[in-house]
Parts: structure tokens; C-alpha cells; sequence
């Protein structure tokens, strides 16, 4: 397994409540610095539609998990601010979570993994609502768990097996839930050169 760290980048839909613009809250939440930070100014605060970037490291991997982590602290107003974080796929709830900031820290949800593709991982948005107390926002991030094929790729067959057969066809099909394509080797064997698994075509 391997993870990496997507941030966000693009344009969101809307901010409101906020010390910034919509732009300059995107980029002060995904630059990977603490030091620059988007600051509540009212009780009415949003952040929504925030997307994130692609990563080609998890492309035609099987995505375990994502976590959503994000690094606040109180904005002035009182202790403890409360978010409340959706993670959507388009129109799609994913994940709803309450991050609590009792100090200046990152908090992460749990992580999630129904159902989990690179396409969707591509797709995601973020929605921020704070309650009341006032928060700052300092970065915000999603990390990628993915389990990649080996990337070895086939390599050459060594011609029939025993007894005048042909060549193998390659194994086609998922084993231990692992798809073909993210199958390189069995037992140091490549794909190309296996028929059977167990006397399983």
C-alpha cells in the first residue's frame, strides 16, 4: 500500500463568513504552509464545493481509503470551534464529519472506503460549515491510500509447457479480490505465463 496527499485546487463554488475571497481562501487552505490562513468574520460561514487535485500515482490503483485532515484553531472568538465537513463525489454524500479544534492542531475523520475509484477520487468536493464560535483554517488536505499492481509488467513467455502444449493464455481473472490489471506476478510467476490458479481458468 502507498498514500499520498491531495490539496485543494481549482475554483470553488462559494465562500461567505470568511477574512477572503473564494480564491484567496483556496489558496491559503492548499499550499502546505500554516502560516497563511482563512479567518471566520461571522456566524454565517460557509465554504462549499471546494475541489482537489488529481494525482497520477493512484491512477488504475485500488483505492483503500481517504482520510480528510484539516489544521485550524480557534479564530478569536471563543474556544473549541466545531466544522462540520462533507465530502462529496458530484451530488453524492460520501462522508459527513465534526472536527473539533480545542487547540491549534490537525484533526482528520475517520477514513473512508465504500466504494472507492480513481474516477471518484478525482471528483471530490469538500463542504466547510463552522458553527458560531469563530475558526481559522490554515490547510486542509485529503490522503490517498491506494494499492498499486507491482508495475513490473509481463514479461516474456519461455515457450509451451510440458507434454507439447501451447504457450498460457495469461490469467484473467481477480484473485483475492485483486483485479486482473493490478496483477503482474503469482509466486514470482508472470500473469502472462500462468493458465490456472488452483484449477481455476
Amino acid at each position: 500500500m502507498a498514500t499520498v496527499r491531495i490539496r485543494p485546487s481549482g475554483t470553488m463554488t462559494s465562500v461567505t463568513g470568511f477574512d477572503v475571497n473564494a480564491s484567496t481562501f483556496m489558496s491559503r487552505i492548499g499550499d502546505n504552509d500554516t502560516s497563511t490562513v482563512a479567518t471566520q468574520n461571522n456566524i454565517t460561514c460557509s465554504a462549499v464545493g471546494i475541489p482537489f487535485e488529481d494525482k497520477s500515482a493512484y491512477d488504475s490503483a485500488t483505492i483503500n481509503s481517504i482520510t480528510l485532515s484539516v489544521t485550524g484553531a480557534a479564530g478569536g472568538r471563543g474556544s473549541g470551534p466545531e466544522i462540520t465537513c462533507v465530502i462529496k463525489n458530484g451530488n453524492n454524500t460520501l462522508q459527513t464529519s465534526e472536527l473539533t479544534f480545542s487547540s491549534a492542531s490537525t484533526q482528520s475523520a475517520s477514513a473512508y472506503s465504500t466504494s472507492l475509484t480513481p474516477a471518484i477520487v478525482n471528483n471530490l468536493t469538500l463542504n466547510i460549515t463552522p458553527d458560531n464560535t469563530g475558526v481559522a483554517i490554515k490547510e486542509v488536505y485529503i490522503t490517498v491510500d491506494y494499492t498499486t499492481g507491482g508495475g513490473e509488467g509481463g514479461e516474456g513467455g519461455e515457450g509451451g509447457g510440458q507434454g507439447g502444449g501451447g504457450a498460457a493464455a495469461g490469467y484473467s481473472h481477480k484473485v483475492l479480490g485483486i483485479a486482473v490489471a493490478n496483477i503482474a506476478k503469482v509466486n514470482t510467476i508472470a500473469k502472462v505465463n500462468i493458465a490456472k490458479i488452483n484449477t481455476v481458468d
